[in-house]
């Protein structure tokens, strides 16, 4: 038994590494999206704040980042995922935010949430002469990775 698990467990693990490397083939990088360096700093404990009819709750440190993201005229973020949450405010032009099979254009003034409870989406800007500036709060579980790429959906 031993000695059949010694010459299956490496076929395994190679084809794990194949369709790990296969799924990011498929994902779609951003093209045109200049983000800033990211101010991080970390929530230490767990947070709990219920005020004015809004609520923030976090069970354990978490991550805090804030930064600018650009999009040049028909630039784009790629299909992705974030964990955690992100809180968008559109700072100037426009953007075409497509969730799953579903878009919603967002301009200057007007904000968007993502979070991991969401299907893989991307950010584009449909303006062909004008860049599209986004500011960003993100936060994550403490060590998160704060992007994670993903396959475009077959709508």
């Amino acid at each position: 038994m031993r000695a059949i698990i010694k010459r299956v467990v490496p076929f395994i693990a190679v084809g794990a590494v194949a369709v790990g490397l296969a799924a990011y083939a498929f994902a779609t990088p951003p093209s045109g999206q200049h983000p800033t360096v990211p101010t991080i700093g970390t929530l230490a404990d767990a947070t709990h704040i219920n005020t004015d009819r809004l609520k923030f709750q976090t069970k354990e440190a978490a991550d805090v980042a804030t930064f600018s993201v650009t999009y040049d005229a028909n630039g784009f973020s790629g299909w992705h995922t974030h964990p955690g949450m992100l809180f968008v405010v559109v700072q100037s032009g426009s953007v075409v935010r497509q969730v799953g099979c579903e878009s919603h254009t967002y301009s200057a003034g007007e904000a968007f949430i993502e979070s991991d409870e969401q299907p893989p989406g991307q950010v584009s800007n449909p303006s062909s002469t004008t860049p599209a500036v986004l500011t960003v709060t993100q936060i994550v579980p403490h060590g998160s990775p704060r992007r994670i790429e993903a396959d475009p959906p077959t709508c």
